[in-house]
Order: structure tokens, then C-alpha cells, then sequence
């Protein structure tokens, strides 16, 4: 492990460790007001930022980008199966309510359908968040400017649960560590069982297409909160299917290549 690695892992378990604190102190009800109340952007602008932390949505943006790139795919999936697998069993272990059942509605200009319930430790949303900064970071290590603009995209992200008012400080602290932390152990999982081999054959590739599919009909089934949010949904579908084109073309002409030269 590399000591941007080690770095990387410092400030996931800080992150969690902050949250941890700030889950049983009253400043995380104060901060949560305070960072509400002072958003000072557009409700549809935090709609478009907080959907980028749907899961399916984030996985679908993730398999797009590196979908021609075995091991960075593979990262994804791993991280996503080790999120699937994290985050319902911590919220249910939790089982911290949400802030609207428990602050008084005039504290909170709650934007689109946010959740009242419980289950509201680690923020689902910021770990997606954590998790797509630490992709795309250690993608665009080569470039500082990338690198620097992926930790900013997974804080807006994580940002936008407090302005839309689903989610504590402390939720989104501790989602975001937990999110760095996740790649860092898909990194080893992939180091130790490497997926890469099978994931660049032609047949998973397929698979990897069909699964960008289903994920994309299941953002378009959600329900849609707001206009904010259906921009970004249509952002992505764009660039969805031009990769899936570009794939599908890509293949046809090597196939078309490979007959060629056997012929």
C-alpha cells in the first residue's frame, strides 16, 4: 500500500471518528441547523447534486467511465457489493432517526421527499459519495486538478443530504469514511483475487452493458422530486447510452477486423 493509500485510510477512519463524536454531541443538531439554514443556493440545485448519490445512479456513472478498464471496473463492483452488504446492516445496527422526526418542521426547509423515518446513520447517499471521490481520485491520480475537483464532487454530494435535510452531520461524516474506506478495501480485494481478467472478456462486457441497463430503468422508475433531479438523470442517461453505442461500435468493427484477417 502506497502512502497516498495510507493517507487516504488516516482520513476515512478520522472522518468516521469525527462522526462517531458528533453522533452523541448536541452540536450535531446545531450544525445541521446552522449548515440548513445558510445552504444559500436554489432547492432544485441541491435536488441535481443529491442525485448524483443515489446508488444506482452513482454505479451507473461509475460503470460508464470504466467499463474499458478491467481493474478500475472491478474496484466499482467491489466497492458497491461491499456497500450493499455495509450500509443497511449499520443503519439497522444505529437505527438513528432522521432529523424531521425529531426537529420541529419550522427548523428545516425539507427539499423534495426526504425521509422523516429512522435509519438515518451512515448516510447512504455520502458513502456513495465517499466512494465515487476515492474512484475517481486514485483514476486521476496523475492529474491534481481532477484528483482535487473528484474530493470536492463526493463533499457537494455529501453536503446537499444537510440542505435537502435527510441527514445529521454525524451521518455524513461517517458515510464518507466509510465510502473512502470501502475502495481502499476493494483495492486490496483486488490486489489479493484480481477480477480483471474476467471482467475484460467480451462476455462480461455484455454483462457489464445489461446491468447498465437495468440500473438505468430503475433511476427512471424512481420517483422524480423535482426538475433538478431530472436533469441530472437525463445527463446521465446521455452518456449512457453514447458509451454503450461507442462500445457496441467498437465491437462490431474488431469483429468485422478478426473476420477479415481469417478470411
Amino acid at each position: 500500500m502506497t502512502k497516498v493509500h495510507r493517507r487516504c485510510g488516516f482520513v476515512a477512519l478520522l472522518c468516521m471518528a469525527c462522526g462517531w463524536y458528533l453522533h452523541g454531541s448536541p452540536l450535531n443538531q446545531q450544525w445541521l441547523i446552522w449548515g440548513h439554514r445558510h445552504s444559500g443556493l436554489p432547492d432544485q440545485f441541491w435536488l441535481f447534486v443529491t442525485t448524483w448519490g443515489d446508488a444506482a445512479q452513482a454505479l451507473l456513472l461509475m460503470l460508464a467511465l470504466f467499463m474499458q478498464n478491467p481493474v478500475r471496473l472491478a474496484w466499482v463492483l467491489k466497492t458497491w457489493l461491499m456497500g450493499l452488504i455495509a450500509s443497511p446492516l449499520l443503519k439497522a445496527a444505529w437505527d438513528t432517526p432522521r432529523p424531521l422526526s425529531v426537529l420541529d418542521p419550522q427548523w428545516l426547509h425539507a427539499i423534495g421527499l426526504t425521509p422523516n423515518g429512522g435509519h438515518s446513520m451512515p448516510s447512504g447517499h455520502s458513502l456513495t459519495a465517499g466512494s465515487m471521490a476515492a474512484l475517481l481520485f486514485f483514476a486521476f491520480d496523475r492529474d491534481r486538478f481532477l484528483s482535487l475537483g473528484a474530493v470536492c464532487l463526493g463533499g457537494l454530494i455529501a453536503l446537499s443530504r444537510l440542505a435537502v435535510g435527510a441527514h445529521w452531520p454525524a451521518d455524513v461524516l461517517v458515510g464518507l469514511g466509510l465510502g473512502v474506506l470501502l475502495v481502499l478495501l476493494a483495492q486490496l480485494w483486488e490486489h489479493a483475487q484480481p477480477w480483471a481478467t474476467h471482467l475484460s472478456s467480451a462476455r462480461a462486457q455484455s454483462l457489464v452493458a445489461v446491468l447498465m441497463l437495468v440500473l438505468l430503468y430503475a433511476v427512471w422508475h424512481s420517483p422524480s422530486e423535482g426538475w433538478g433531479m431530472t436533469v441530472a438523470r437525463l445527463a446521465l442517461s446521455v452518456g449512457v447510452l453514447v458509451v454503450l453505442t461507442r462500445n457496441l461500435y467498437t465491437q462490431r468493427m474488431r469483429q468485422r477486423g478478426s473476420g477479415g484477417l481469417n478470411g
